[in-house]
């Protein structure tokens, strides 16, 4: 039998494995922080070097010339009018949309004029001008304009904000899109707690559910240079912590003195942010708020004169994948969801997907995907199946569609 001093000793070797692996590993593979591109707990406190760029032209006051999104008081961030990247075919207009294209402040008589938000899906991150969703639209059916007020990395509150702020222009028809991470951020109010390896650690508002009433939670920060120094020394995690709710979550001891004890925290915070584990409880916080914000922002549209509403479902590329390999979508429940409550959505999952086998099929044919959005192809496919609704609403005459 093993005696208790042969217990105690195999117990003291088995700890002294453990720290001896765990400072290996703090000194080897996990020195910077992260598994591969995925930065372990404790978020928010530690910033690579291009996010610590970001806080660098924000604290100086100086503008990024390399993006066409600036600090914005109200909405966290948004595009900056007549902004123009150096590099990519992107430019913002007088207005703050997409494009070099100008538009007036009602639409033209024989024009239907449809105002397009939401995300970097509605913006088009990764194509140029003439490659996004609403660009191919108007192609497709010139006598519809489509309204770019797409920002990427936008929550579905940021949305509402900004058209709460920017108004529909005269459209007739509001859409929206709603990729499935959003549901995530629409709770959150300090960036890099819900997306830790994001390009800009910023802040943003967000709504609470008081009495099942959306309240505005405000972005604090006064402008970028406050909002830099609160990020760098620590406080902006303090200053945001109230209606966070990506604070504390996992509730795991995150310290940085254990590799081993971030790898676990880890786990367990990508875990707690997976999309599907969110949209599956209907009782949960972000599926409600994210709800409530659909409605409000449907509400708004018809308050600013549209008559249609739309939400576009996106599938990210690795749901997607699944999708295709499994025939299943776990959001199929979401969109049911909308259409319960009297709100047309289209889940462009089966449209893509058949897309991107004929993509597969034919060498010659372009990729679905750049990398994370969509690609010149897929907005071309989004495009088509926004007229199709349009042709459904009869807010566009078959045989104007037929003869083209």
């Amino acid at each position: 039998m093993t005696g208790p001093r042969t217990l105690f000793l195999r117990i003291l070797l088995v700890l002294a494995l453990v720290a001896a692996v765990d400072v290996i590993l703090s000194l080897t593979w996990l020195s910077e922080g992260r598994v591969g591109k995925r930065p372990l707990p404790p978020f928010g406190i530690e910033f690579d070097e291009p996010q610590l760029a970001v806080l660098a032209r924000l604290e100086a006051g100086l503008v990024n010339q390399n993006s066409v999104v600036g600090f914005d008081r109200d909405l966290g961030w948004c595009v900056r009018p007549l902004a123009a990247h150096p590099t990519q075919p992107i430019r913002i207009n007088s207005r703050g949309l997409r494009g070099e294209r100008e538009y007036s402040e009602l639409p033209p008589p024989d024009k239907l004029r449809v105002a397009c938000y939401g995300d970097s899906f509605a913006f088009g991150d990764e194509v140029g001008d003439e490659a996004t969703y609403e660009s191919f639209l108007e192609r497709i059916q010139p006598s519809v304009e489509a309204l770019n007020f797409g920002v990427s990395a936008y929550g579905t509150d940021q949305a509402l904000l900004r058209m709460e702020r920017d108004g529909i222009l005269g459209a007739r028809a509001v859409i929206v899109s709603l990729l499935l991470e959003n549901i995530g951020r629409n709770v959150n109010r300090y960036r890099p707690l819900w997306t830790a390896r994001t390009l800009s650690p910023l802040a943003k508002p967000r709504f609470v559910l008081v009495n099942d009433q959306l309240q505005l939670i405000p972005q604090p920060f006064a402008d970028g240079r406050e909002f830099a120094q609160a990020a760098r020394s620590g406080a902006a995690l303090e200053i945001l912590a109230e209606h966070e709710y990506w604070r504390g979550r996992p509730e795991l001891w995150t310290g940085r003195a254990s590799s081993l004890g971030r790898l676990a925290a880890g786990w367990f915070a990508y875990r707690e942010r997976d999309p599907q584990r969110l949209w599956l409880d209907r009782d949960g916080e972000p599926f409600r708020v994210t709800v409530a914000l659909i409605e409000a922002l449907r509400e708004r549209a018809r308050a600013l004169g549209a008559k249609e509403f739309l939400v576009l479902l996106f599938p990210m590329r690795e749901e997607l994948a699944d999708y295709r390999e499994s025939g299943k979508a776990y959001w199929s429940a979401v969109a049911d969801e909308f259409t319960s409550r009297g709100i047309d959505c289209i889940d462009l999952a089966p449209a893509l997907a058949a897309e991107d086998l004929r993509c597969e099929q034919d060498p010659l044919h372009p990729t679905l995907f750049v990398a994370a959005h969509l690609s010149s192809v897929g907005n071309q496919t989004v495009a088509v199946e926004i007229q199709r609704w349009l042709l459904d609403r009869r807010l566009l005459a078959h045989e104007d569609v037929e003869r083209r």
